[in-house]
């Protein structure tokens, strides 16, 4: 069966979390080259296209960018256009060529009030996870030194719904994290051909807790 148009399966919010990585697994950063390259093409784009970046982390060889846009429709030329971009960058720099990312980036859908600030914990605690750092907002390529520092950054938009406090706070409840969180994230990341996740969160004493019937569909070595 044919996959649906993404524009017909993006309708449920304006805010979506978006994951791609390198074709293989192939590092796709190599560098602060590399990454200031690519945030800088995420620039470009949420200059034309008007979106907002709440959260986001390059990794070496994926990234995570927290999005809110204001045409849902869009959100595959956006990120196709951005990562067919890099892509020239790429093979331009290192004389390579055929495809960097993979075929389809992953999206979750994410509620605004509920999921938004427990998914960007999930996002900027990439590198702690993969025991990269031991502080999240020690990683050069994450939202985290914006919120947990307090330095802008020139790509974050300020998150709505985590008004603005002193960088120890946020710092504090960056460490929060339980293991069963960040596995209900993996677990509803949606990778399913042809559909995007309905999964909706509530957060209870700081912690996102999915309200989904039955088993979610596990996700392997998302990180």
């Amino acid at each position: 069966m044919p996959r649906r148009p993404r524009k017909d399966q993006l309708g449920y919010s304006l805010i979506y979390h978006i994951v791609n990585r390198g074709v293989l697994r192939q590092t796709i950063f190599h560098d602060e080259k590399d990454s200031q390259r690519f945030i800088q093409i995420i620039k470009d784009y949420r200059a034309k296209e008007g979106f907002k970046v709440y959260h986001w982390c390059l990794m070496g060889n994926h990234y995570h960018l927290v999005l809110e846009v204001t045409q849902p429709e869009r959100i595959s030329k956006i990120i196709g256009a951005l990562q067919q971009v890099y892509a020239n960058y790429y093979h331009r720099r290192y004389r390579t060529a055929g495809h960097l990312f993979g075929n389809r980036f992953k999206s979750q859908v994410i509620d605004k009030e509920a999921y938004l600030s427990a998914c960007g914990r999930y996002v900027e605690r990439n590198p702690v996870r993969a025991k990269l750092v031991k502080k999240a907002w020690k990683w050069p390529t994450s939202s985290a030194i914006y919120y947990a520092l307090d330095k802008p950054d020139e790509l974050t938009d300020r998150n709505p719904y985590w008004p603005k406090r002193k960088a120890k706070e946020y710092q504090q409840w960056l460490s929060l994290e339980s293991e069963k969180e960040t596995n209900l994230f993996r677990s509803t990341i949606n990778v399913i051909k042809g559909k995007v996740s309905k999964i909706r969160m509530v957060i209870r004493s700081g912690r996102a807790v999915s309200y989904k019937r039955g088993r979610p569909k596990s996700v392997h070595n998302l990180l």
